[in-house]
């Protein structure tokens, strides 16, 4: 298992805040296909009758699930950074529509990064063009800012 993101246990107390619900066995969620495992940061489920603040549009009356990947962009290049984010959030969009398509895939990042970088053009670009579902989280205040579909 890879090592945790720094920024990992408050993203996941925020999730909880936001009313989600993370087992051990989803911390990280793991994507089994053919004979490799991946881990994705965080599995989280949450029920459609709790989501009253709809974060989660056209969600089905059963329960909804999501993966989270979380990242910090702490190397040197923030270019870099955001190759591994995207092919990591790519690959796991794919192997989940193919295994669980009912979990949606979210890129959960701090809303200073957010703030910074991806209101930027070339941020702008991949969050409409892939398009790019992610969770912005305030790391002081523990809690979810916003959610981008």
């Amino acid at each position: 298992m890879p090592p945790r993101n720094t920024i990992h246990e408050i993203v996941k107390q925020a999730v909880v805040k936001d009313g989600w619900i993370i087992t051990e066995a989803d911390d990280p969620y793991v994507i089994s296909y053919g004979q490799r495992f991946l881990f994705v940061d965080l599995g989280a489920s949450k029920s459609a009758a709790d989501d009253t603040q709809g974060s989660l549009i056209g969600a089905s009356k059963d329960n909804i699930s999501i993966a989270i990947e979380i990242k910090d962009f702490k190397a040197k290049s923030l270019i870099k950074d955001l190759e591994q984010a995207i092919g990591q959030y790519v690959l796991y969009r794919l192997l989940l529509d193919k295994i669980d398509p009912q979990r949606e895939v979210y890129l959960a990042i701090s809303d200073t990064l957010y703030e910074d970088f991806f209101s930027e053009p070339i941020g702008k670009l991949v969050i409409n063009e892939l398009p790019l579902k992610m969770i912005i989280v305030n790391l002081e205040r523990v809690e979810i800012t916003k959610w981008i579909r």
